[in-house]
C-alpha cells in the first residue's frame, strides 16, 4: 500500500509529514496528521506532533505568511499528561543569517527541542502537502448499519 509521506533532512535533524488516524475507544475512527521531529543520531530522542485537519491546513496558511512577510509563527498544543499539563509549541520561521534568508520548522516540547532547516523549496513544498493532507484526512469512520 502506498502512502502519502514527505521527509525533510537538514544537517542533525529532520521532520516527516505523514497521515495518521485517531483512535479512541468507543469513538469513531478520525483523519489527522503527524509530524515526527527526530535527530539523526543513532538513539536520539524524537517528538510527535499531531493535528487535525483545520491545524494542518491552517499551518500552511501560517508557513506561507511567514515566508511572504518573515518572522515566526507558533502552534501550541497543550494535554495534560498525568503528572501535569505538557506543552508543546511547533515553530516556522523565517531567519536572516549572515544576510541570507533560511527557513525552519522547530519543535519544544519541555527541555527537548528539535530545529529542521529547509530551503524554500522544500518549507514551500511542506505546505503544500500540509494542505493537500488536511484535506485528505478530513474524515471520521462511519459505522455499520
Amino acid at each position: 500500500m502506498r502512502q502519502p509521506k514527505f521527509t525533510i533532512y537538514a544537517k542533525e535533524s529532520g521532520v516527516e509529514i505523514a497521515p495518521c488516524e485517531k483512535k479512541q475507544p468507543g469513538k469513531p475512527d478520525e483523519g489527522r496528521v503527524a509530524l515526527r521531529f527526530f535527530k539523526l543520531a543513532s538513539g536520539a530522542h524524537q517528538i510527535r506532533f499531531v493535528v487535525e485537519p483545520w491545524e494542518a491546513f491552517d499551518l500552511q496558511r501560517r508557513m506561507n505568511a511567514v515566508q511572504l512577510e518573515g518572522g515566526k509563527e507558533t502552534l501550541t498544543h497543550k494535554f495534560d499528561a498525568g503528572a501535569g499539563e505538557t506543552v508543546t509549541k511547533l515553530n516556522v520561521e523565517c531567519y536572516l543569517r549572515n544576510g541570507k534568508k533560511g527557513y525552519a520548522l522547530s519543535i519544544q516540547r519541555g527541555e527537548e527541542s528539535i530545529n529542521v532547516a529547509a530551503p524554500l523549496g522544500e518549507f514551500l513544498f511542506a505546505a503544500e502537502f500540509l494542505k493537500g493532507l488536511s484535506l485528505a484526512q478530513s474524515w471520521v469512520e462511519q459505522a455499520e448499519r
